[in-house]
């Protein structure tokens, strides 16, 4: 507030639109004639870096603020005047020193235009021509804030326990000051003009976080206070955007990655760009720059409009979200934020407790302090308090005097009390008398929480005689609805229906859906409709990507009120539901580990999902879990998990009997000691006909630019020699390549299944360097081939080393560069200039899926070598004659010129080395096409 000298001056300020000039100037004369002094801004006051510091100390030297409203509304630089008028009206405790607002309609003006907040103050219809009326020229000299009059709106005008939405915006109070507060958190934060505004300057913050206690009413202020207004062009003065496309508001849940590509989808389709949001998904779960977000909101951008994305509890990403999406999530968000021509703004809300898990989100972390700005919303005052009560009420011609106080009284003294005290005004509008809410019926309901407490408790009851033992299936289903935390920050959870009926059913869905049904707010039949008497709603059913899922409806149904000062026991708003969690934490808990075991394991690879299986000790702590009670996903985890205990022991006794023949079998082969059980494993995978297998990658037609091509190979001192001139190739026909270098325990249970037919094959050394998951090593090339003519036998598909061609080709995964992922050398990305070789899922894939193309261990081909061609060639091989063959890819040992994609060497197909492996390749059989016998070179270190 100004001192108390600047707010004497009795002068008013005169807001108007250019377009609206003439008519400005009539009023102001109007004015002026009635003996008030008018403050007309002008250009001066409209340009420039100091304007809204200007426009602030002119309504400070003012005693009233009059808007003149024409057929653009309230836009632009008239809707910041309004803006900074608001923030003089509620800044005050006290009404008297609130600045008063005027509104005048001109002819053309549509009331429904006007902003939220505005529209509550009376708004006067004018013409040029006419007299202004003496009641606004009386009411602007005694500063009388002049407030719409009642009824103004039909109905209920209190959500309960809902949240509110944009659509209950004129019925949003208590919190106006926090929303103007807010707003000005987002663009420019220093005063500036909106023309020239460029997102991305110094003091200039596209996130905006609104942090609060549970039942602070963050998700309503986003809701039902900001987005109106932006909608309204609150921003432009801000941001220089007039025109926004909402993104959400959305909850990040287990998938955050899916509701992402979702709101993205929607605000795209004006754009004309309508996509599979499946497809969209999965392009930011792969984008490993992250920039697949910036770029698809920059393509669709257009003047004048911006993007906001609102993500509601944010928290989700720490208690739900997988944390692979979590983390690509974080990435996205991050590199669309800072990308300054990506228009995409967020809003943010979060739960204050949940502020700490902030580092699991690095990238958003390192852009915390410059381009977040964090609001937190302060406990409910009183005045505001008073507003939620009496103002909704005035508009629907209610009387609250008999409960506005007790329930003020009532609410002062809880944390998080604005959902109790809606409710509390829903209950008691459903009850009233005539237009009077009751102050009797209130006290007999002890206060906001007992009222709350009463009426689950009766939900549970009318359950309970409808359905058989309903009660406890419906307290099992808010449990199961409730994710328990150690440090008692529950939170809610959502699950789907089809589960939540079972769970609601005691595993009968009928019986559940009609639990579903009635602690979804169904009204009793023996009641009339209009009273909804009977219609308290405990969970909500929202339908997300054609799947209907449940969910609780509020937070505080689950969350602790106080302390008992005896026990030091915690006391529940809802005490039946809180003791009911409280005895139950433990399945909750058991819940949530069995949930992320079978996620990991849905997310293995075939090996995997074998050694990810529960194990005996999970198991019998998982029998007190309903298995029909469990999602489909678990289900499937517990029964594959019990057939893979069963059969461990079966497995266990066989291992037992052959101990001492294993042990014997691993020293006689100097191999490690665990190859004493992974013998029998491997005979019980050969009764069942499921050999061990490398996992391949499918590896579509195309054509590239083969050898080494000055300005792209030459790099870490390399030249291009006359033997591996670039040259255009094309291969013709898909095949497959192995993910991976094929692993010594690929190989090695080739050899074991080789010698038990007894073939004469030895298990090669692993240098002591460990065998397993990495690449096997001294093997030639003859003994690679005879290794892909047992895996063509074993699986009746054409098996074999890959050509040149399709080696080059595949490393390349598309990319005109050096290495996969660019011109210079990254040692995360190869293994080069090492000490060993290293497990083959070490280092990141290329973009088709593929390890180790770089570095590691050398890869026999099946080419002869010879020097290239310049001419084009299709499906090329090497020649029919000649001496050695041809490695590809560099090793642990080489420098980083020996990794590039184009390098070539070769060896005598005889020859083993620790620096030597192989990958195998599934296509149509090679047909040579050129011949060029040549002497064997030596291998590069």
């Amino acid at each position: 507030m100004p001192p108390a000298d600047q707010q004497t001056t009795e002068r008013v300020f005169l807001s108007y639109s250019r377009a609206d000039q003439t008519v400005a100037i009539a009023l102001r004369t109007a004015l002026e004639q009635a003996g008030l002094s008018v403050f007309k801004d002008d250009d001066s006051l409209r340009t420039g870096d100091r304007w809204l510091e200007r426009l602030q100390e002119a309504l400070h030297g003012c005693s009233a603020f009059v808007v003149l409203i024409g057929r653009e509304g309230v836009r632009r630089w008239v809707g910041a005047e309004v803006q900074v008028a608001l923030i003089r009206h509620l800044a005050p405790a006290k009404d008297a020193e609130r600045l008063p607002l005027f509104p005048i309609f001109l002819e053309d003006a549509r009331p429904e235009t006007l902003p939220p907040f505005l529209v509550l103050f009376q708004a006067t219809r004018w013409r040029a021509a006419e007299a202004l009326p003496a009641t606004l020229l009386d009411a602007i000299r005694a500063r009388a804030i002049r407030l719409d009059s009642p009824p103004a709106i039909e109905g209920c005008p209190f959500v309960g326990l809902n949240a509110f939405t944009s659509k209950d915006s004129r019925l949003f109070f208590g919190r106006r000051k926090e929303t103007l507060e807010a707003l000005a958190c987002l663009g420019e934060q220093q005063p500036a003009d909106p023309d020239r505004l460029r997102a991305g300057g110094a003091g200039f913050c596209r996130w905006l976080q609104i942090e609060g206690n549970s039942g602070a009413g963050k998700s309503s202020l986003v809701n039902a206070g900001l987005l109106p207004m932006i909608e309204q062009g609150a921003l432009w003065a801000r941001t220089g955007c007039e025109r926004w496309r909402i993104l959400g508001p959305m909850m990040p849940g287990r998938d955050p990655l899916e509701k992402l590509a979702e709101v993205v989808e929607h605000a795209l389709i004006a754009a004309g760009e309508r996509r599979d949001t499946r497809a969209r998904a999965q392009r930011f779960a792969q984008d490993e720059r992250a920039r697949v977000l910036a770029l698809d909101l920059r393509d669709a951008r257009e003047e004048q409009t911006a993007f906001l994305l609102i993500v509601d509890q944010f928290e989700e990403l720490f208690t739900f979200a997988d944390p692979a999406a979590r983390k690509q999530f974080d990435a996205l968000l991050a590199g669309a934020l800072q990308d300054p021509e990506c228009p995409l703004f967020l809003i943010s809300t979060v739960r204050a407790d949940f502020l700490d898990r902030f580092e699991q989100l690095p990238r958003l972390q390192e852009i915390y302090n410059s381009l977040c700005k964090r609001y937190f919303l302060p406990t409910i005052s009183e005045h505001g308090l008073r507003e939620v009560i009496e103002q909704p009420a005035r508009l629907a011609g209610l009387d609250v005097s008999e409960v506005s106080t007790a329930i003020l009284a009532n609410a002062l003294d809880e944390i998080g009390s604005l959902p109790l005290v809606e409710n509390a005004l829903y209950t008691l509008w459903q009850q009233r008398q005539g237009n009077v809410l009751s102050g009797e019926r209130y006290r007999e309901s002890n206060g906001i929480a007992g009222m709350l407490s009463a009426q689950a408790d009766a939900l549970l009851a009318r359950i309970d005689g409808e359905v058989a033992k309903g009660r406890q299936s419906a307290l099992e289903l808010l449990l199961w609805l409730t994710r328990i935390n150690d440090e008692g920050r529950h939170t809610r959870q959502r699950i789907p229906r089809d589960q939540a009926a079972r769970i609601a059913g005691d595993g009968k869905a009928a019986a559940g859906e009609r639990v579903l049904r009635l602690l979804s707010g169904e009204r009793r039949a023996d009641v009339a409709a209009p009273t909804h008497a009977g219609s308290l709603r405990l969970i909500t059913i929202g339908t997300e990507q054609d799947q209907q899922y449940v969910d609780l409806i509020h937070e505080t149904l689950i969350r602790a009120r106080v302390k008992d000062p005896k026990t030091g026991k915690a006391i529940g708003y809802w005490p039946t539901l809180h003791d009911y969690i409280e005895k139950n934490r433990d399945r909750d808990m058991l819940r949530q580990q069995l949930r992320f075991q079978a996620e990991q394991w849905g997310r293995s690879g075939s090996l995997g999902r074998w050694w990810n299986l529960a194990g005996w000790y999970d198991l019998w702590r998982y029998r007190r879990l309903r298995i029909d009670l469990l999602g489909a996903e678990e289900r499937r985890f517990v029964l594959w998990s019990r057939w893979s205990g069963a059969m461990k022991l079966v497995v266990l006794l066989g291992v037992f009997g052959s101990v001492g023949e294993g042990v014997w079998w691993a020293s006689r082969n100097n191999l490690p000691f665990d190859y004493a059980v992974q013998k029998p494993l491997w005979f019980l995978r050969s009764l069942a006909g499921h050999p061990l297998l490398p996992e391949m990658v499918d590896i579509p037609p195309g054509s590239f630019t083969m050898g080494c091509l000055a300005g792209r190979d030459d790099v870490e001192g390399a030249t291009c020699g006359k033997d591996d001139v670039a040259h255009q190739v094309t291969l013709s026909r898909p095949f497959a390549l192995g993910r991976y270098e094929l692993t010594f325990r690929e190989y090695d249970y080739y050899v074991w299944d080789q010698q038990r037919h007894g073939k004469e094959v030895e298990y090669p050394s692993d240098g002591g360097w460990g065998r397993a998951d990495r690449p096997v090593i001294n093997v030639s090339w003859h003994d690679a081939r005879a290794y892909t003519q047992w895996l063509s036998q074993q699986t009746g598909q054409a098996y074999r080393l890959p050509t040149e061609a399709e080696w080059e080709y595949a490393a390349r995964a598309g990319t005109d560069t050096a290495y996969w992922w660019g011109k210079d050398f990254a040692q995360d990305k190869a293994n080069c200039r090492g000490r060993r070789t290293t497990p083959v899922r070490d280092r990141h894939p290329n973009p088709w899926g593929l390890h180790d193309t770089a570095g590691n261990v050398w890869e026999w081909v099946e080419d002869r070598y010879a020097p290239y061609s310049a001419d084009p060639a299709r499906d090329p091989s090497g020649p029919d004659e000649g001496v050695s063959r041809v490695l590809r890819g560099g090793s642990w040992s080489n420098n980083p010129r020996y990794c590039r994609a184009a390098n070539r060497v070769d060896l005598a197909p005889d020859d083993r080395y620790d620096l030597i492996g192989f990958r195998v390749c599934r296509g149509a059989p090679i047909e040579p096409l050129r011949a060029a016998p040549l002497a064997t070179e030596t291998l590069p270190r």
